[in-house]
């Protein structure tokens, strides 16, 4: 039973493939730019292309519910109650799988209005508090996504690793080992790469590569992660490193490009970046900025976009 002097309690949950974030807030945390939570709490894997739907959604649903115990620890005694909860959900970018997803945690929330929605909208919330601009993500895999002030979106990218995700850590790394071949091949000039992953996976020779990145076991996301030997060797000045990241800014930069005159954004726009590559690797985050300084946008890096996702839940239905 509630009264009308409730204060109500709203929950941003960012549902990822490595590990799922919720934080509780209310009006008082959420002022402007500078979203705070009362409580927080760290689950597993959420993604439901990669754990299945009720798996994400149980882990969801106990996150949040570890986050709502620690409210409730803590309160004293105030009356609080559950108003809204804003899920972005990475594996669930069309909308009969956020129905499918937002149905299961319904039944575990069935007095708390629940929005699902992808996992580039909260990044740009979390850095814009118009929610206009773009978001562009880079880690795993790379897509943009944006609004103008007009509400009319697009997106760019997110294809998935058979198709492309250009500028992604996996399609650094392929290239990484692509270049590799190529030196072993003598088709190109030798690499620093080769003895770097060769070292990194732990081959004594360099024809094991192929059995190693074959291996069922080896995920994509361990593949994207051998991209950090591709940025060591390109600062060592290592040449084929470098046109591989030069690559990558390149084709971020079309991503942006595409999208900012697709919407027609005005000029001090922001960018809200994202993903390992862009918020990790501040020389390629540089050297892309400096490729799209005749846009004009406003930078923001966000380390946390489960913000977004509370700002949304506070928000409601925007």
């Amino acid at each position: 039973m509630t009264s009308e002097h409730d204060s109500p309690l709203f929950v941003g949950v960012d549902a990822g493939g490595t590990k799922t974030a919720a934080w509780v807030g209310d009006h008082e945390t959420i002022d402007g730019l500078d979203i705070r939570a009362i409580s927080e709490a760290i689950g597993g894997s959420a993604n439901p292309r990669v754990v299945g739907f009720q798996p994400a959604a149980d882990t969801i649903g106990e996150v949040i519910h570890q986050a709502l115990n620690d409210v409730a620890n803590d309160s004293e005694g105030t009356n609080q109650r559950l108003a809204r909860i804003c899920v972005a959900a990475a594996g669930a970018g069309r909308h009969e799988e956020q129905e499918t997803l937002k149905g299961m945690l319904q039944k575990r929330f069935p007095n708390t209005r629940i929005r699902v929605v992808d996992d580039a909208l909260p990044v740009l919330a979390a850095a814009s508090e118009s929610i206009t601009g773009i978001a562009l993500i880079a880690g795993t895999g790379s897509f943009a996504w944006g609004r103008n002030r007009h509400g009319e979106s697009g997106r760019v990218g997110g294809w998935g690793p058979i198709i492309g995700d250009p500028g992604s850590g996996y399609a650094i790394a392929l290239a990484g080992l692509d270049a590799v071949a190529r030196a072993i091949d003598r088709r190109i000039p030798p690499t620093s790469m080769l003895d770097a992953f060769c070292h990194e996976l732990n081959l004594s020779i360099p024809s094991q590569i192929i059995d190693r990145i074959y291996d069922p076991a080896m995920t994509r996301r361990d593949i994207a992660g051998l991209s950090k030997i591709v940025f060591r060797a390109a600062e060592l000045g290592d040449s084929s490193a470098t046109k591989i990241l030069d690559h990558a800014v390149s084709e971020l930069v079309v991503h942006v490009s595409s999208l900012a005159n697709r919407l027609k954004l005005q000029r001090g726009s922001t960018l809200a970046m994202t993903g390992g590559i862009l918020v990790h690797q501040r020389r390629l985050r540089e050297q892309l900025l400096a490729a799209l300084h005749l846009f004009d946008l406003k930078p923001v890096v966000v380390m946390n976009p489960v913000a977004g996702s509370l700002r949304l839940a506070a928000r409601g239905s925007e």
